[in-house]
């Protein structure tokens, strides 16, 4: 089975997966389930495709991270209810059918793109070396497209601002205190998962990696915190808190005004390219970890948890 064919089985599958959580409205708890399943069916499909990381980031984030938003925001907000009246078996067919149609039409579309492939790969690795990156992924995203992934670090910045404002009052943590079991490995994994992030970021501008998959690691490792004996308070107030929040836009924003010297906003001369490149990967893998942590606080209704002093 070739790469296009996996990715053909689990586009249809995808949207049946999704016609079964629309239709069926039993347990939201199931829904959460299932969306998380096909996350790891997308990072499978990522991996046989040859993007390691992308299928890293997918499966932390598109699954691991999204799936706990969604379990800790149906924890805050109880119980689901059975529908009153639920879609009768009859009606579920059209929808069944227009999903495999649809299905089977995106499908298609795959089949004749990979059929007659518009590629850009010549154009990339031409201009490879003024990149600052020997990794084609690494050259697009944070040089030839570095206007969209300075604007998606942005999008980040102001969700997690915007849980702040509709935090509210302080939440309360209703949990069992961890066994020391779960301390156990926490004390020990989360140094680890950290020495692994940076190792991400570190090889990233050689191989697949990068900021992406390093802060979805660390994201992990927050809601693993998070989840201790001694979660970390996360106060807007604390300095700290700020300073990761806003790290990754921060030094974004200011290398591409340093490159705006050079001709055009994110604009770096090539000798100075890999060490900017770096630094813009440090500093979004951080903001990237600590903003799905605060998303996950949020939902936990755990935001405005003070418990702990000092910055």
């Amino acid at each position: 089975m070739n790469a296009g064919t996996l990715m053909d089985l689990i586009l249809p599958l995808g949207l049946v997966v999704l016609a079964e959580i629309i239709l069926r409205q039993r347990r939201a708890a199931e829904a959460v389930a299932q969306f998380m399943v096909f996350g790891l069916l997308m990072a499978v499909a990522w991996v046989r495709v040859d993007a390691p990381d992308l299928a890293l980031t997918e499966a932390a984030i598109g699954s691991g991270v999204t799936g706990a938003l969604l379990l800790a925001a149906l924890r805050r907000i109880g119980p689901h209810r059975e529908p009153t009246r639920p879609l009768p078996s009859p009606a579920r067919l059209p929808v069944y059918t227009a999903t495999l149609l649809l299905g089977g039409a995106l499908s298609w579309a795959l089949i004749e793109l990979w059929s007659d492939p518009v590629s850009l790969t010549a154009a990339v690795d031409a201009r490879l070396a003024e990149s600052g990156s020997s990794n084609p992924v690494a050259a697009v995203i944070l040089n030839f497209r570095a206007y969209d992934t300075f604007l998606e670090i942005g999008v980040l910045l102001l969700s997690a601002l915007a849980v702040y404002t509709l935090a509210g009052s302080r939440g309360r943590r209703s949990l069992e205190e961890p066994g020391p079991v779960f301390q156990f490995y926490l004390s020990r994994l989360a140094p680890l998962f950290a020495i692994v992030a940076l190792y991400l970021v570190w090889i990233g501008s050689r191989r697949p990696g990068g900021a992406f998959p390093a802060g979805a690691l660390l994201s992990g490792v927050g809601v693993l915190v998070l989840l201790g004996a001694s979660p970390w308070p996360l106060g807007l107030h604390r300095k700290v808190v700020r300073y990761l929040l806003v790290a990754g836009f921060g030094v974004f924003l200011f290398a591409g005004l340093w490159g705006g010297r050079y001709g055009a906003m994110l604009t770096l001369p090539p000798e100075q390219a890999k060490a900017w490149k770096l630094l813009i990967e440090l500093a979004c893998m951080l903001s990237i970890g600590f903003s799905f942590t605060v998303l996950f606080a949020c939902c936990a209704g755990w935001l405005g948890d003070e418990s702990g002093e000092g910055t």
